[in-house]
């Protein structure tokens, strides 16, 4: 969980709608707060979301109710503020560049299945696009978006959605697809990895 290319997981669109469900009474401004230290402290700052805290080493992740795992990024390994939660749901991988448009067919294959899955708790996204979208955004809250020419280049994000959570959460969900570096181009064996992050919602967001 650390690496967005670790051997990919495999949770359904189904899996990804319950666990979604699941953080719908989260209180996210805590969350951003960030949790105490290890110990009884931490366990019963998780118990209010239903977490249970599973390794402490730089970067926080729990299981939560629905069986899920749930990343919580701070900025250089400290445990507060939180700037991100990361879920990782669905990869695919390949052993040979000549795979590499197999792997990349397959992420456009699964993309709507998750998307819509997305979309039947939180109801239709802010914005949704591929790498190649003339109307891609420049910023998404904590998440650093390349370059126009980089993400054309190697086509990340490959696929990406956000939806904007009502107040008073101020929550921002982004769904994207990440290939590894030398996937687009076929200079190595490829890797794509889907994640569900979830940032604070900064008052300037872009709403297109």
């Amino acid at each position: 969980m650390g690496t967005p290319f670790e051997p990919p997981v495999d949770r359904t669109p189904q899996e990804l709608a319950t666990e979604l469900r699941g953080m719908a009474d989260v209180h996210w401004e805590t969350v951003w707060n960030g949790p105490p230290l290890p110990g009884q402290g931490l366990d019963e700052w998780c118990e209010q979301f239903g977490w249970t805290p599973t390794q402490f080493e730089y970067v926080l992740n729990v299981r939560t109710g629905t069986g899920g795992e749930l990343v919580l990024n701070a900025r250089g390994g400290s445990w507060r503020p939180v700037h991100s939660v990361s879920h990782w749901v669905w990869g695919e991988s390949t052993e040979t560049p000549e795979g590499n448009p197999w792997v990349l067919a397959e992420a456009d294959r699964v993309w709507p299945l998750y998307r819509d899955a997305v979309s039947s708790v939180l109801g239709q996204p802010a914005w949704e696009g591929a790498w190649d979208s003339d109307s891609f955004p420049d910023e998404l809250g904590e998440y650093a978006i390349p370059r126009a020419t980089d993400r054309i280049e190697e086509k990340n994000p490959y696929h990406m959605a956000y939806w904007e959570l009502d107040a008073p959460t101020g929550a921002l969900v982004s769904l994207r697809i990440t290939p590894a570096l030398g996937t687009a181009d076929g200079s190595d064996s490829g890797v794509v990895n889907m994640g569900l992050q979830v940032y604070p919602r900064p008052m300037t967001a872009d709403r297109r």
